[in-house]
């Protein structure tokens, strides 16, 4: 059964959520970034695993930031929700991926080849994984709210997360 959250609610949650994300997403992107800087990683077959060494960093923060600041502990054992939080991060991590491709195929096209001639190395996928975070904020919230907060996948229809007052 779903409970009704007052807008108010869930706007105070969400806004706390951009505001721990966003110091994770801060590590993520400043080792990306960092990492295409490096002629051997501006590449396209590199930009996977600078992703990737990105988002691992920037999960180390994440799941302690949105536990004491966003969602509460739910009933689970930490372990139990670490692992929940884990397989929504590598989601979450899967989709930036498949974003960020589309997106520098989407900047190969000829009307927008002229990103790709900005005066930085990698340029295209710069911009592809600035546009792949932001894209999927929103899916990331409602999956760790619904799921790694709110009591994992099995629990998941029985209850919600709680919002830290």
């Amino acid at each position: 059964m779903f409970c009704v959250i007052s807008p108010a609610v869930s706007l105070v949650s969400f806004s706390r959520y951009l505001l721990t994300a966003g110091a994770a997403t801060c590590v993520d992107i400043a080792l990306v970034q960092g990492l295409l800087s490096f002629d051997l990683l501006h590449h396209q077959q590199f930009l996977a695993l600078a992703i990737m060494a990105g988002a691992l960093a920037g999960m180390s923060v994440n799941f302690a930031l949105l536990r004491r600041y966003v969602f509460s502990a739910d009933s689970r054992p930490a372990r139990q929700q670490f692992f929940s939080f884990i397989v929504i991060s590598l989601t979450t991590l899967g989709l930036r991926l498949v974003v960020a491709y589309a997106l520098v195929a989407l900047f190969a096209l000829p009307i927008l080849a002229w990103i790709g001639l900005l005066p930085m190395p990698a340029a295209a996928e710069r911009i592809a994984h600035l546009g792949s975070v932001g894209v999927v904020t929103i899916y990331s919230f409602l999956a760790h709210k619904h799921i790694s907060f709110g009591g994992g996948v099995l629990n998941r229809f029985a209850g919600r997360a709680t919002v830290v007052s």
